[in-house]
């Protein structure tokens, strides 16, 4: 693993031990009589063949301006716009990343499995992306000193907020995703799709989350309510 001192692109692998309670409670195991062995095989299978990652790598904002109403931000030539980068006004580190969930499971067959199948294996790949997320906010305080780290998210929120276009100039800055098996399509969605990408950075608040100005309120990974204005 790359020295953290060194502002190069560090890849991390997470332990991933799920709990199967808490995924049968999710599925609702209990109302699947005639699948409940085939929905254990699939969670057996898949937690034993996902490996969760993380990429990230320190950078430094270099200008911070306002062009239109909206707060600007440059980072090594880049340069982002969007209401969420006024949380970092104050800010001149911040930590690139990209979690997944790993794609270890992309290319399995659920042809001739239950028509559940593809929720249940939905189902572990989020446990997989939570367990990145928190592996990376413990990473950070520990790693660079973030006693209350925040994170922004291209595409989090309205479009207003952090356009999710502008994860191609994020990729661009953390360059090599392929190490941890993400790729990033033209339209900017991300493959796995249980994969996120921000910046992770910390203030004196330390409360700022991104999905609080995003107006699904049927989010399944939904961490704080939706507040109106940023």
């Amino acid at each position: 693993m790359e020295s953290t001192s060194m502002n190069k692109p560090v890849i991390l692998e997470v332990p991933f031990y799920p709990d199967e309670d808490r995924y049968r409670h999710r599925i609702r195991y209990e109302s699947i009589d005639d699948a409940q062995v085939e929905a254990s095989e699939l969670f057996d299978i898949s937690t034993r063949t996902l490996k969760p990652k993380i990429l990230l790598r320190q950078m430094f904002i270099t200008e911070h301006a306002m062009e239109d109403g909206l707060p600007v931000i440059t980072i090594e030539g880049e340069t982002f716009r969007g209401k969420a980068l006024g949380e970092l006004n104050e800010v001149h580190r911040v930590i690139g990343y990209v979690v997944t969930c790993g794609d270890e499971m992309e290319e399995h067959d659920l042809s001739s499995s239950d028509f559940l199948a593809p929720f249940w294996l939905d189902t572990i790949k989020s446990m997989a992306y939570g367990a990145a997320r928190r592996f990376l906010f413990d990473y950070c305080r520990e790693h660079f000193g973030f006693t209350k780290p925040s994170s922004i998210n291209p595409g989090s929120g309205n479009v207003d907020i952090w356009p999710i276009e502008q994860l191609q100039g994020l990729f661009r800055l953390l360059g090599g995703t392929e190490g941890i098996g993400v790729q990033l399509t033209e339209s900017s969605l991300m493959i796995p799709n249980k994969s996120l990408s921000g910046l992770m950075f910390t203030t004196a608040e330390g409360d700022y989350e991104s999905c609080a100005f995003c107006e699904r309120d049927t989010c399944p990974t939904r961490r704080v309510p939706f507040r109106e204005h940023l």
